[in-house]
């Protein structure tokens, strides 16, 4: 798979700064540093370089499990060096150092796969209402919003939006569609395989409720 150095910085800056944060704040990274400042750190010492994007291309994994990998890496050796490097202050103990940066903390990677779960669903929304919009049809997302988002029954809602009540369920179906059409796009710029896309979309489902 082609990755545009330029668009694959652009998306993780956009989509995969508050997940990785997330884990860390839930995570004993969280002695080692303010959150955002790790994550920065990272981004401008890794992300930067075209070629570390390119190796996720070739890893198979989904992107944020490869950068919350690369998260703990950069974090490991940034602090190792600087604690060779210290003469005064206190130094990291590289063993404590080891057991923070070396395996996962269950809580964390929950933290993470619920932030980026929010952002999924909530940028396929973004793109399905945008392309509803541009067609005209913004009576369609309302239907959707209203009855899906805030439980109101077609009865309620189609008066409100304007749509007629025979039409209300094809419409909502044709939405729920490309909502389903959007999450698998975003999931397959993930990196997740074609064959593992109905099993990550359950588990959105199950992260979301």
């Amino acid at each position: 798979m082609h990755v545009d150095a330029d668009a694959a910085r652009s998306h993780v800056y956009a989509e995969y700064f508050e997940p990785l944060c997330a884990y860390v704040r839930a995570s004993s990274l969280v002695s080692l540093g303010e959150p955002a400042e790790l994550v920065n750190a990272f981004f401008a010492s890794r992300v930067v370089d075209a070629s570390y994007l390119a190796r996720w291309s070739a890893s198979g994994m989904p992107l944020r499990r490869f950068l919350v990998n690369g998260l703990l890496t950069h974090t490991r050796n940034t602090l190792l060096a600087e604690s060779r490097r210290a003469k005064f202050g206190r130094a990291i103990d590289p063993l404590e150092l080891e057991r923070i940066t070396t395996s996962h903390e269950t809580s964390a990677l929950m933290a993470l796969e619920r932030a980026w779960a929010v952002r999924t669903v909530t940028q396929a929304h973004e793109r399905v209402q945008a392309g509803l919009e541009r067609e005209g049809r913004s009576a369609w997302w309302e239907l959707f919003r209203l009855h899906s988002l805030q439980g109101m029954s077609y009865a309620q809602a189609c008066p409100v939006v304007g749509i007629e009540m025979s039409n209300a369920t094809n419409t909502h179906r044709a939405v729920v569609s490309r909502l389903k059409d959007a999450l698998r796009a975003v999931l397959e710029n993930e990196g997740i395989r074609p064959q593992d896309l109905d099993l990550e979309l359950a588990s959105l489902q199950d992260l979301l409720r």
